[in-house]
């Protein structure tokens, strides 16, 4: 632009300029040669004077028409370049350096409009989109199909029915809920919230959910006659034990200590079955874990219970078993059958663990550590899983052939109805420790 100094803006800046100044001098000539009596003179100078004063308005009424069509064009979809008078090359330059850019970012949005279109109209959840009314003012393909959405009152739509559209309205931005159409189908509906231009607006997402649900309650009944048959199964493999024990001593001949070892074994079987039919009766209302109801009892007489089940348990198999209670005047606040479930499990898997295994021990210990009282039975079987030990504690994680992978979760679950916690921890040089801890009264 240096090279024409007189150009664009300077030019049309220097040119209105000039004008003024013609306009000033002919009109001052044109009073010197009125009051001078030169009539002719003064009809010249006044022509001269008319002819720049069009010329000025001419030339300021061309540079508003530019700058008003390119106004236009930054508001209008399908604009119009202006023409560029001479004289406003700079500003011409100017325009159409914009209005290039503006067409790049309108043909940028367009395409994102476009690609969030055909996105919204890909997905299955059907999408509405709800005023502060309650009227539909957009929907996606999903929903005109399924819900036979339309413009218009939610209310209005058929297969939601006054009472699910409703509660649609009141549900808060952010919230999850299933819902039922009138056609009792189920749908997940998820609500989130935006501002437009024309207010608050409300973004609904349904999305049918009736075969997961259905397999989702399948699978819960399945898991559920998992864990009562993973109890039972536990429980009654000693129950089954010690009757086998009882008729072979009975089938013997009978002295005091053999009649004192049967009515011992059949107070063991008894309690255990009443336990169990206690488990399963608080179980089956579906609960995350039963209530504990506690009582207090020696440590030393539920150590030796659990012995009686784990000498049960280990049966012929080589497994060296032990136990000890220290001091041996600790007591138990707890579920006593509850309790004994929690231990039974933990002792059951250490005892699968070292079966058939050289050296195969496992030790069952009640100490009182600070202010908790701990069960602890440790084994040196081949231990807990070096990628994820968290993960024997995962509902249905089993790392044994025909396992349930269930005894352990449900533990914890006892151990924190108790107000307590179940814990793990490697065994040196090998094998495992759990560690089932209770408050101490």
């Amino acid at each position: 632009m240096a090279s024409r100094p007189f150009g664009g803006a300077a030019g049309f800046a220097l040119g209105a300029t000039l004008r003024a100044a013609a306009i000033s001098v002919l009109a001052f000539g044109g009073l010197w040669a009125v009051e001078r009596h030169l009539w002719a003179t003064g009809v010249v100078l006044a022509g001269v004077l008319a002819l720049v004063v069009a010329d000025l308005v001419r030339s300021t009424r061309a540079a508003d028409r530019t700058l008003a069509q390119f106004v236009d064009g930054l508001t209008a979809e399908g604009y119009e370049r202006p023409t560029i008078p001479a004289g406003l090359s700079e500003l011409g330059v100017a325009i159409r350096a914009a209005l290039d850019r503006l067409a790049v970012t309108r043909a940028e949005r367009q395409q994102r409009t476009d690609f969030l279109e055909a996105l919204a109209d890909t997905v299955s959840a059907a999408l509405l989109v709800v005023d502060d009314r309650g009227a539909v003012t957009a929907a996606n393909r999903a929903a005109r199909v399924s819900l036979g959405a339309h413009i218009g009152a939610l209310a209005a739509i058929p297969v939601l029915g006054p009472e699910t559209a409703q509660r649609l309205l009141e549900l808060p931005v952010g919230a999850r809920e299933i819902v039922r159409l009138a056609d009792q189908r189920a749908m997940l509906a998820q609500v989130s919230g935006f501002t437009a231009d024309a207010g608050a607006r409300r973004l609904i997402a349904l999305q049918s959910v009736s075969g997961d649900l259905d397999a989702v309650e399948v699978k819960a009944w399945q898991d559920l006659v998992r864990v009562l048959a993973h109890e039972m199964m536990n429980s009654l493999t000693p129950i089954c034990s010690l009757s086998e024990n009882i008729a072979g001593k009975l089938a013997g001949p009978h002295t005091p200590q053999t009649e004192a070892e049967v009515i011992e074994a059949a107070e063991v079987i008894a309690r255990r079955s009443h336990g169990l039919m206690n488990f399963v009766e608080r179980y089956r209302r579906l609960t995350d874990a039963p209530a504990a109801v506690k009582t207090r009892a020696q440590a030393a007489e539920v150590v030796r219970n659990l012995d009686q089940l784990a000498a049960a348990m280990i049966g012929a198999d080589t497994i060296a078993y032990s136990s000890a209670v220290q001091p041996a005047w600790l007591t138990i606040d707890a579920d006593p059958d509850l309790l004994e479930q929690a231990m039974i499990n933990v002792l059951k898997n250490a005892v699968d663990a070292v079966r058939g295994r050289e050296g195969a021990a496992v030790r069952l210990t009640c100490t009182l550590e600070e202010d908790q009282l701990a069960l602890t039975v440790a084994d040196n079987g081949p231990g807990l899983p070096t990628d994820d030990p968290e993960g024997v504690f995962v509902p249905f994680f089993t790392t044994k052939a025909g396992g349930s992978g269930i005894g352990l979760t449900l533990a914890r679950q006892i151990a924190l109805s108790h107000g307590g916690r179940l814990e793990h921890r490697a065994a040196s040089p090998h094998g495992a420790v759990f560690q089932l801890l209770l408050p101490q009264a």
